[in-house]
């Protein structure tokens, strides 16, 4: 690119700052402008918020007043102003529609809100009204919960303006029409306290919206325009509503005994038209309103004209200047260029000599030159001095990569930056070195740590199925105990009754009854010898396999159901001290070639689990049930009991090794771990547990077959 190409990309790069700049300039003003019709759609909207309020406001005044009188008349009222205050519901609703877009979220949820009041409950209202099944005070609240949540809105609308005098204005309308509609609230508290219901609560109330009627005025005077203000006191003097004042101070200041000597009729009309009043005022208010936004929105829309003339003009004298300016000064530079280049082919090594600028030009350039030219030697010197350093040190760390640590840069470097570098780099090989040592010695500790904590585990895994085993024998043990006894006391006894009969045969006593007797009994006694030693025989056989299965984990064909029962059986010793009952569910047809033993310390170790942990050492009554499938040359098993379940806290932990909560009674935190180990590891499959505290866990357990 060349120099002219140079200077004319800065100028064109200058113009398009400007540009920017004076888009940004615009691009506010454009944000004023649409700002400003935002609000206007705002205040558009303020407005029928106002209708609304005055409608819902009159029928509320006209439902309290037949709620509480039955009067004829307030009922054809009411029929009336319902229609009134439907259609004008309904505008809203389809005005709100059709401008949707110009609103935030925030506002279109409270508008749906306050709509979804209105059409959720007002039929019903309305006809608990006209039928007089329901509170006066219950129809009050009803209709000011559904104007106080318009108001809020309208509230919300005056704090997203970002025109100051606007908010305020906002501000202050709000204030006006929680004037009015306290004011609505005031005519029927007041007719209900005329009509029936002198009591401290009817008044409590009256003086409770008296107070806020006399905040939102002050609030209205502080927010609005000084104009506005002077405009709403001239009204108030102009017409008189001392009289309706004078009634006010009658509820405020009652006694609690005497009746207040106001008619009710009298009180509804009086403070009808002041509340006429302050519609009027409403609407003076929302015109003027009105008028100051057309007036901000035409005053943003000439700033934004006049604001794009400026700076287009700008733009185009910032353009000429520049033209004039780069053609004085291109020839010079130049000039400076050619001195330069020869320079710079020195840099690039492209050359092996350095010319000198030119010196002789007469403009600002000359003086530049000679600067240059002085500080050209000095820079030569500089540089081949840089270029031996940066040699040496890139041959250093060639050698770091290459293992060799304990080469320094040792030469004398006048440059701070390359002296820096120097410094850095015989400080990092300094470093490389140690840590290298310090990292060689904690990798031997590591592993020597390792290995010993892999002994340990295998050591403790080892103790924990020889304890199992341990268990197994006592159990069968335990179990074979009684079907011998029997056995032996059988056989005791058929050795006593034989000698009996020999010493009677060999004295030649011995009768047909003898014999008879003694044969009758023989066979009762060998049947009850032979039933307990089968059993002793098939408890032996269990135990055997078993046993040899959980310390041989050889892979056979085995039957299924058949098994879990010989485990069972193994620790049935185990399972009568407790109140728990163990259920299979296991098809008796289905045989599989896997390790039975492995299969053994699974259900062992969930059964003693379930026991400890979910049954309290076996003293709660509960139930384990286990159901065994195959799907698809995989067997799922469910483990599930109905005990107290696993803390959620703990769930994530329960297959840790050494993590127990019955570390006080012996618990060596393994059993689970086991478990995981020789599904995950042995038997190649997956391990779910769910915890339905507090009524029971279940463990989902799957496997390849």
């Amino acid at each position: 690119m060349t120099l002219q190409s140079k200077l004319i990309g800065i100028a064109s790069l200058s113009i398009l700052i400007i540009c920017f700049l004076g888009i940004k300039i615009v691009d506010d003003s454009y944000d004023n402008y649409n700002s400003a019709l935002s609000i206007e759609k705002m205040i558009d909207l303020s407005d029928d918020i106002s209708n609304v309020v005055h409608e819902l406001q009159t029928e509320r005044g006209l439902s309290a007043a037949y709620s509480i009188s039955g009067a004829e008349v307030f009922k054809k009222k009411i029929l009336i102003q319902r229609i009134q205050t439907s259609k004008t519901i309904n505008d809203f609703e389809n005005v709100f529609k059709n401008n949707y877009s110009f609103f935030d979220e925030e506002i279109k949820n409270r508008i749906e809100k306050v709509l979804s009041m209105y059409k959720d409950n007002i039929i019903q209202k309305r006809m608990l009204i006209i039928n007089e099944a329901i509170d006066t005070y219950e129809v009050i609240d009803f209709f000011t919960a559904i104007n106080d949540e318009l108001l809020k809105s309208l509230l919300y609308l005056s704090k997203i303006s970002n025109n100051s005098e606007i908010t305020n204005d906002l501000i202050a309308f709000n204030n006006l029409l929680l004037l009015k509609d306290r004011m609505g609230l005031e005519r029927a508290i007041g007719s209900v306290v005329l009509i029936w219901n002198f009591s401290d609560e009817s008044i409590f109330r009256f003086k409770e919206v008296a107070t806020a009627i006399n905040i939102y005025k002050d609030n209205f005077f502080f927010y609005t325009s000084y104009k506005g203000g002077e405009h709403f006191r001239n009204k108030m003097e102009n017409n008189k509503f001392e009289y309706v004042d004078a009634m006010i101070s009658k509820f405020i200041n009652w006694n609690g005994k005497d009746n207040i000597d106001i008619r009710p009729e009298v009180w509804f009309s009086a403070i009808s038209k002041k509340i006429d009043f302050y519609h009027n005022e409403n609407l003076f208010f929302i015109k003027q309103l009105k008028t100051d936004v057309q007036q901000y929105k035409k005053e943003s829309k000439n700033e934004l004209i006049l604001l794009s003339i400026i700076m287009l003009s700008s733009i185009l004298v910032f353009t000429i200047f520049t033209y004039l300016t780069q053609k004085r000064i291109l020839k010079s530079l130049n000039d400076f260029k050619v001195g330069l280049l020869s320079f710079f082919d020195y840099l690039n090594q492209k050359s092996e000599k350095i010319k000198t600028l030119n010196e002789n030009t007469n403009d600002e350039f000359a003086s530049m030159s000679k600067i240059v030219n002085k500080n050209i030697v000095s820079t030569k010197m500089s540089l081949d001095e840089d270029k031996t350093i940066l040699n040496d040190a890139i041959l250093i760390i060639k050698e770091f990569e290459k293992g060799n640590l304990h080469q320094r840069l040792t030469r004398e470097i006048s440059n701070p930056i390359l002296n820096e570098l120097k410094n850095i780099l015989n400080q990092m090989a300094n470093n490389l070195e140690l840590t290298i040592e310090e990292l060689q010695h904690t990798n031997e500790e590591y592993e020597v740590s390792l290995e010993n904590l892999k002994k340990t585990q295998a050591q403790l895994i080892e103790s924990e199925k020889m304890a199992s085993l341990g268990g197994l024998v006592a159990g069968v043990a335990h179990e074979i105990n009684t079907p011998v006894g029997i056995g032996i006391t059988g056989s005791s006894h058929f050795l006593e009754m034989t000698n009996k009969l020999k010493k009677l045969y060999d004295s030649e006593n011995m009768g047909e009854d003898e014999f008879e007797d003694y044969l009758n009994s023989s066979v009762e006694l060998a049947n009850l010898i032979n039933l307990n030693l089968s059993k002793a025989a098939k408890l032996v056989n269990s135990f055997k396999q078993i046993a040899v299965d959980q310390t041989s984990e050889e892979k056979r064909t085995f039957n299924l159901q058949k098994y879990l029962n010989e485990v069972l059986l193994s620790i049935g010793n185990v399972l009568k001290k407790t109140q728990i009952k163990v259920n299979i569910n296991c098809d008796s047809s289905i045989k599989i070639y896997s390790y039975p033993g492995l299969l053994s310390q699974i259900i062992t170790n969930l059964i003693i689990n379930s026991i400890i942990h979910g049954f309290d050492e076996g003293n709660k009554k509960g139930e384990i049930n286990i159901d065994v499938k195959l799907s698809e040359e995989k067997l799922i098993l469910l483990y599930k009991d109905d005990g107290k379940g696993i803390p959620l806290e703990n769930m994530n932990k329960i297959f840790d090794p050494f993590f127990t909560t019955n570390r006080e009674n012996g618990g060596s935190g393994l059993g689970l771990n086991i478990i995981y180990n020789i599904i995950t590891k042995q038997l190649n499959g997956t391990i779910k547990c769910k915890s339905n505290e507090p009524i029971g866990a279940e463990f989902l357990i799957t496997f390849k077959i």
